[in-house]
């Protein structure tokens, strides 16, 4: 099966669609919660005091990491932005990866190695940040930011155009017609 590269703009795109439901999915049961504690309608994503934000931001980013592994597991390779911008996620041989690719490209590459922008990393540094102090979650955001520059420059300046979280799953960004 023939397997063309996806295009830099239409990935880029595509993870634009994601990352803003995504956000949206992780961040209204924290707004809620936050809205019912202060009484306040505002807008307040962070992880509520004590105990129960860490509880609250595990809950969220278990929503963010289903998202970003359930939809392309069971979407073909294909979330709803790779959908929208007719990409998919394909293993080596060309065929929808498994579980375990998805789990390792996406929670493990993209989530937690690439993690900059990605919501459900930034309550993982939250939640960081109060267990370990902000120096901590500073060295690990600092981190996050360098592999995601290089990840986003192998996606643009190699033949194959893998990135970091592609490389570590044996998996390619790829058009899906």
């Amino acid at each position: 099966m023939a397997m063309t590269p996806a295009n830099p703009f239409r990935r880029f795109f595509a993870y634009a669609v994601d990352w803003y439901v995504c956000t949206m999915l992780c961040g209204a049961p924290l707004m809620l919660v936050n809205s019912m504690r202060t009484g306040l309608a505002e807008i307040d994503t962070s992880l509520p005091p004590g105990a129960a934000g860490y509880g609250w931001g595990l809950a969220a980013f278990a929503i963010g990491a289903a998202y970003y592994v359930l939809f392309p597991l069971f979407w073909h390779g294909q979330t709803p932005g790779k959908r929208l911008f007719r990409l998919r996620i394909a293993a080596d041989g060309g065929k929808t990866p498994g579980a375990p690719a998805l789990v390792l490209r996406q929670l493990v590459g993209v989530l937690l190695i690439e993690g900059a922008v990605a919501f459900p990393s930034q309550l993982l540094r939250e939640m960081l940040a109060r267990a370990a102090g902000d120096g901590a979650a500073n060295l690990v955001r600092i981190a996050m930011v360098a592999l995601t520059i290089l990840s986003i420059c192998l996606g643009l300046y190699t033949p194959g155009r893998r990135m970091l979280h592609d490389l570590l799953s044996g998996t390619r960004e790829v058009s899906a017609a």
